[in-house]
């Protein structure tokens, strides 16, 4: 299947749905100049820019469409001012789905939208007939050292799940708390590495762990670590610190993203 990818950042997302779908991400759509260099260097596809400025009946049409779109209008650490903050790109999101009409659409965002902005998505899914199932993973789920708390969204034509079932809107009871009690199923302490992009050392126990400070300053090779990444893979791309720490901020764990979309499809055929 092809993956058509916006709002990429570092591609975090779409390595998770590459490997759970056996799937190939075959154009994206990332404004950031900065995250538009780090895919450039790993992913050689198409870069359509601005989604707000994207004729969507003119781009190569894909059976999956990934978004990681800014989280900054729902996340509890700013100022949640929702549709009404400038980064609100949702609705251009979906106008690509709308005209696209992938066989599944994935979405990503913060654990904030749950109580902004969510319930607004799902009604914009079922205004263009896609059901939904969504899910809250950690980043310690898959054994990283850190919670990072990330909802996941896969969305498919309304009633048309795989092997022809009936699926209805709802939220998938595990990993959905976060206190002490929670009874989630979980990957056992190591980082599973991803496909064939990654080598055996994404295995975050395998891993030498680089040191936390650089110069005084948070070590960015640190941060790649924390986030699952092989060494290299936003830190030896020709950017600044401060873009690195920034892009790496924004991204997602991939081994996050794939427990994620285990639990999301645990009782389909992905492969038909």
């Amino acid at each position: 299947m092809k993956i058509g990818s916006l709002c990429t950042g570092y591609g975090g997302l779409d390595l998770a749905v590459e490997e759970h779908f056996n799937a190939e991400t075959v154009w994206c759509a990332e404004f950031d100049k900065y995250a538009s260099k780090v895919i450039e260097a790993h992913f050689d596809i198409p870069n359509y820019g601005d989604i707000k400025a994207i004729d969507w009946d003119e781009v190569e049409p894909i059976e999956i469409l990934t978004a990681g779109y800014p989280c900054q209008p729902f996340s509890n650490a700013g100022s949640r001012k929702g549709a009404t903050d400038e980064r609100h790109i949702w609705p251009y999101v979906l106008k690509a789905a709308s005209v696209l009409r992938p066989k599944y659409i994935i979405l990503e965002n913060v654990r904030g939208h749950l109580t902004l902005g969510f319930k607004e998505v799902l009604a914009d899914l079922t205004s263009i007939g896609y059901d939904a199932k969504w899910q809250l993973v950690r980043a310690s789920d898959v054994g990283a050292p850190h919670q990072r708390a990330r909802l996941f969204v896969l969305a498919y034509p309304n009633g048309e799940g795989p092997q022809g079932k009936s699926q209805e809107r709802h939220t998938v009871t595990k990993c959905s708390t976060f206190d002490s009690s929670s009874k989630c199923e979980s990957y056992d302490g190591e980082m599973p590495r991803l496909g064939q992009r990654f080598t055996p050392r994404s295995h975050m126990h395998l891993q030498d762990v680089p040191a936390t400070l650089d110069k005084g300053r948070v070590s960015a090779k640190f941060v790649e670590y924390m986030m699952g990444l092989i060494p290299g893979w936003v830190t030896d791309v020709d950017i600044s610190w401060t873009q690195q720490i920034k892009i790496l901020g924004n991204g997602v764990v991939p081994q996050q993203a794939k427990y994620a979309l285990e639990l999301l499809t645990s009782d389909w055929d992905t492969n038909e």
